[in-house]
């Protein structure tokens, strides 16, 4: 579990899962947050989620949350203009919130193997520990190797492998996926 300092981030955490329920999006929560469920933690106060809609759905959702006091962060959109249409980053409270679409169908597989975890008291969807890897694997930083890593070294036995295999190869990772597993 990461590190919470002070009080904002479970406050945050409920104002922006109750803008998905409110907008009926579909929400897995991913990135270092997802890795406190299924890995070896870092500490961050900056919750990543994927939400499945479309580009309309998304201003919708960020209409709700900027209705909900979270504010759009437009420089970062003015510095990513590609991103404008698959991912918003908010601003609540000192903390960051990235909102992604999916980009591929692995990203909308996602939502089928989402599981509930309780992480800081509260549930939430998180990631799947097998698309977790994958879409390390998919990024393919040092640190989402040592991510993934630390998630086969808990769960390597309970891992769907034959999952894992299906995706490698539709996503051309499969020597990454070989690397971590010889770890």
């Amino acid at each position: 579990m990461p590190a919470i300092l002070g009080s904002k981030l479970p406050a945050v955490l409920g104002r922006v899962v109750d803008c998905f329920r409110r907008g009926r999006v579909s929400y897995v929560l991913i990135g270092a947050w997802a890795l406190a469920a299924w890995g070896r933690p870092r500490a961050t106060l900056d919750p990543d989620f994927l939400v499945l809609v479309n580009e309309e759905g998304l201003d919708r959702l960020s209409t709700l949350m900027t209705r909900a006091g979270m504010e759009l962060d437009e420089m970062w959109l003015e510095w990513n203009p590609l991103l404008r249409r698959s991912q918003l980053r908010f601003q609540r409270q000192g903390v960051t919130i990235d909102l992604l679409r999916p980009r591929d169908a692995h990203d909308q597989q996602v939502f089928q193997r989402r599981r509930r975890k309780r992480l800081n008291r509260q549930y939430y969807w998180v990631v799947s520990p097998e698309d977790f890897i994958l879409q390390k694997l998919k990024l393919g930083r040092p640190r989402d190797f040592e991510d993934a890593a630390s998630v086969v070294e808990r769960f390597r036995e309970e891992l769907d492998r034959e999952y894992l295999e299906h995706w490698v190869r539709q996503l051309g990772v499969r020597e990454e996926l070989s690397y971590i597993m010889a770890s």
